[in-house]
């Protein structure tokens, strides 16, 4: 008995651990909604692309975003000097996740207004929204 309430209290202690490198009231970036990013990318926000090249090249990117080396190793030069300006975050679907790696380490190197586009550009596209060919010409 005492073994399975050890093992209990550790699996609790160990699920909580991914959140542990965070301040105290500090949250996962949000999600912003397709819609909502576009108002924001129109009004001055900076979108965040966070695909592999080959994502790039399949779906394009989306207008101006920043093309980044690499999802969880970018260097912050990579970024705004500006870290209150509005970062939106994405890569290809809602099953990819290397937009929230991107996003949480602005957010976790002072970054203040950062957002992941869940849908990624897949979803961008599947809305009608304009993207670019990767790489550019």
């Amino acid at each position: 008995m005492r073994t399975l309430l050890f093992s209990l209290v550790l699996t609790v202690l160990l699920v909580g651990c991914k959140d542990a490198n965070r301040g105290a009231g500090e949250a996962a970036p949000p999600e912003i909604s397709i819609e909502d990013a576009s108002k924001a990318l129109q009004s001055g926000a900076v979108a965040v692309d966070a695909n592999s090249a080959s994502t790039r090249e399949k779906h394009g990117t989306v207008p101006n975003a920043i093309i980044l080396t690499s999802s969880s190793k970018y260097e912050l030069s990579q970024l705004p000097e500006d870290k209150s300006k509005d970062l939106i975050f994405y890569c290809s679907s809602t099953y990819c996740t290397a937009s929230d790696s991107a996003a949480e380490r602005a957010s976790t190197n002072g970054y203040e207004n950062v957002h992941i586009m869940r849908e990624g550009i897949k979803g961008w596209k599947g809305a009608g929204k304009a993207t670019v060919d990767y790489p550019e010409s």
